[in-house]
């Protein structure tokens, strides 16, 4: 979003902490704030690829999302199920060689494994299905018809689903953020990690960044499984060490927006 009042150049805006795909972001987001811009961080990993980046720490200022305020008023409608969010990040190929991905056969396997239908029916949890909106807009997932148990939505469904779900299960996607902000599992599943196929985004998962995994990232589909209900006996408690882990991704937790106004009042007035 471009600002034209007299003290701002620009401002802008990201939907999520900038971190898993740094070859992308050095392309489209360091090129575009480069040299003596200011920029409010939203977490240490994120910090220290800007300055890995040659960003100065003078123009770096320590905040989080705004979107991240809202998580501390969210109360659970007692009248819908529990449930589990499942969503990919997207992959640039074009439709011909999604048919024959990785990613295609092993997220239709996940969504209709009968072992993991039956522990989410016995427990009484929906496992929802969110692809990404430009998978979408490309036409690059199979019909909803195909799923056995899975409820099949657009990305207009996302943020209440974010809000709702007790665990995710995705990727790369810089939801898991919003997820470990809410204290809420997630498992880092790289589904087609080892496609024989190349597209861009694999380079993402060679570096595999165990660093935000804290041992929930996995190549094997029985391995996500055993992990959900793990996590379901646990009623998805993650425990006081992952807490830490997932505190540790963040600056701040609270008065977000106060902060963040609080920064931007000090730029001005510099």
């Amino acid at each position: 979003m471009v600002s034209y009042v007299s003290y701002l150049k620009y401002l802008l805006l990201t939907h999520g902490i900038r971190y898993f795909k740094t070859k992308l972001e050095k392309i489209e987001f360091y090129n575009l704030i480069r040299s003596k811009r200011n920029i409010i961080s939203t977490s240490p990993f994120e910090y220290q690829m800007l300055i890995k980046y040659h960003h100065s720490e003078k123009y770096i200022h320590k905040a989080g999302l705004t979107k991240y305020d809202r998580f501390a008023y969210i109360k659970k409608n007692e009248s819908e199920r529990d449930c589990i969010l499942i969503s990919f990040t997207y992959r640039s190929y074009d439709n011909k060689t999604f048919e024959k991905s990785l990613l295609k056969k092993n997220f239709k396997s996940l969504l209709n494994n009968n072992t993991l239908i039956s522990i989410l029916k016995n427990y009484n949890i929906d496992l929802i299905y969110i692809p990404h909106h430009h998978e979408l807009y490309k036409n690059k997932n199979f019909d909803e018809n195909q799923l056995k148990y899975a409820k099949f939505y657009d990305n207009s469904y996302l943020t209440h689903y974010i809000e709702q779900c007790s665990l995710l299960v995705t990727d790369f996607s810089s939801i898991s953020f919003d997820f470990m902000f809410q204290n809420k599992p997630v498992l880092f599943y790289l589904i087609d990690a080892n496609d024989t196929l190349d597209f861009p985004e694999k380079s993402y998962m060679k570096n595999k960044n165990e660093s935000i995994f804290f041992g929930n990232g996995f190549t094997k589909e029985n391995e996500v499984i055993e992990k959900i209900n793990y996590y379901i006996k646990r009623k998805f408690d993650i425990g006081e060490k992952m807490k830490q882990n997932y505190n540790s991704v963040f600056f701040y937790k609270n008065n977000i927006r106060k902060r963040i106004a609080e920064i931007v009042n000090k730029i001005i007035n510099n």
